[in-house]
């Protein structure tokens, strides 16, 4: 390992709060101003992000197969590089054809900066304790909206939005990329489970294909992320259709960070002790009920700030959940394809799930009836836990008699 532990997780969280401050949450805060100025529709410029995690899906595997065999620090001081420059080229565009192709990029490098890839190295290189570091970084980056959010939104109110994309490109230059090119280590750990050969790997895979625990995993995950999109993007829409003032419905929004920290201190803090059977059960279990809050209880600060609570506490667990389930539960040989696999779908899904919830309350008029759907689709993730959680039970029982 080429940097201390502490100062290596501390330092990748840093880069995961911008990576994913400029990459992703800022992404919104520009749709209104660059409207304004070119002239585009809402629904086409958002169609640019969409495209983008289309992309990331798409590259998810093969990333993950590159640091299986070569490590993440080529492909994420690449990915950060990139970023930089396809920034650059986004603070020039005049066109939504331009824009586009930009976004397109764009994906690939969310699928080699975000968590995903950072997960599979904090696996490689802290092998069985690497759910403690997972939960550390984690920490760090839940900040990123509480971050970079407000630094964006003041930077718009200063400069042109042209300007602040050439800040951004800065930042991930000038904090991404020494992280990602300098702290990481070239090449896998010799303590890591060493990359298979092409076969072997194919070998590996098709074996977790056959797994039922890898798709209730993949059920669970996929889920998860169409839930979280697919509520994030129509929420305040919705209070604001339900008539909430806007100091109670930015008080509620402003919980779910917090919570979301909350969730993770308290899983460090349980440590090694923390069943992941218990902890699945319980975060799959809050996440629909927090949309059935949302939709079903009256929107007062009691109720709103309840689903803020819940909705936060099993996003932020869920979010470490999704880096230390599948070495603990599936293995860590070729992980970064077992984590490209299950993190393909997820992205796609990402991608659809905002324009589907936002399809359904556009043909039905009812944003109670969108929250349903998302709340069933949360409860089908729940489902897809609970199918891997019992196999990977009577696994544990088979594995104890056979000892």
């Amino acid at each position: 390992m080429t940097a201390h532990p502490r100062l290596l997780i501390a330092a990748l969280g840093c880069a995961q709060i911008v990576s994913w401050g400029t990459l992703y949450y800022g992404f919104s805060l520009f749709v209104l101003p660059m409207a304004s100025e070119l002239g585009w529709s809402l629904t086409r410029m958002n169609g640019a992000l969409s495209l983008g995690l289309l992309v990331a899906g798409a590259c998810a595997y093969p990333v993950g197969a590159f640091i299986d065999r070569h490590g993440g620090r080529a492909l994420m001081t690449a990915g950060s590089i990139a970023a930089a420059l396809l920034l650059i080229v986004w603070s020039q565009v005049t066109t939504w054809i331009a824009f586009y192709l930009v976004w397109f990029a764009l994906g690939a490098c969310l699928a080699a900066v975000l968590y995903e890839p950072v997960f599979v190295v904090l696996t490689q290189l802290f092998g069985a304790q690497a759910r403690r570091a997972i939960t550390a970084l984690t920490l760090i980056a839940g900040f990123a909206s509480t971050v970079m959010v407000p630094a964006i939104e003041l930077l718009l109110g200063h400069i042109h939005w042209r300007s602040v994309l050439l800040v951004l490109a800065l930042l991930n230059l000038v904090v991404c990329v020494p992280v990602h090119g300098l702290l990481l280590p070239r090449s896998p750990p010799a303590h890591a489970t060493p990359a298979a050969a092409p076969d072997l790997a194919r070998t590996v895979l098709h074996a977790h294909l056959r797994n039922p625990v890898f798709w209730g995993l993949a059920l669970w995950f996929t889920a998860y992320a169409g839930t979280g999109t697919g509520l994030i993007f129509q929420l305040v829409p919705y209070l604001k259709a339900q008539g909430v003032e806007t100091a109670l419905m930015l008080g509620a929004i402003a919980l779910i960070g917090p919570s979301q920290v909350a969730g993770r201190l308290l899983l460090m803090g349980l440590g090694e002790r923390a069943d992941l059977v218990v902890v699945g059960a319980i975060t799959t279990s809050a996440m629909p009920l927090a949309v059935v809050i949302l939709a079903l209880a009256p929107p007062t600060a009691p109720w709103l700030a309840l689903f803020a609570c819940l909705y936060g506490a099993a996003n932020g667990v869920t979010t470490i959940l999704r880096g230390a389930v599948p070495p603990e539960w599936l293995g860590r040989d070729e992980i970064g394809r077992v984590m490209g696999a299950l993190g393909a779908p997820m992205l796609i899904v990402s991608a659809l799930a905002p324009l589907a919830a936002a399809a359904l309350w556009s043909a039905t008029g009812s944003g109670t009836l969108m929250l349903a759907a998302i709340a069933a689709f949360a409860c089908v993730g729940m489902g897809g836990f609970w199918w891997a959680a019992l196999h990977q039970l009577r696994a544990r029982r088979s594995d104890r008699r056979v000892a």
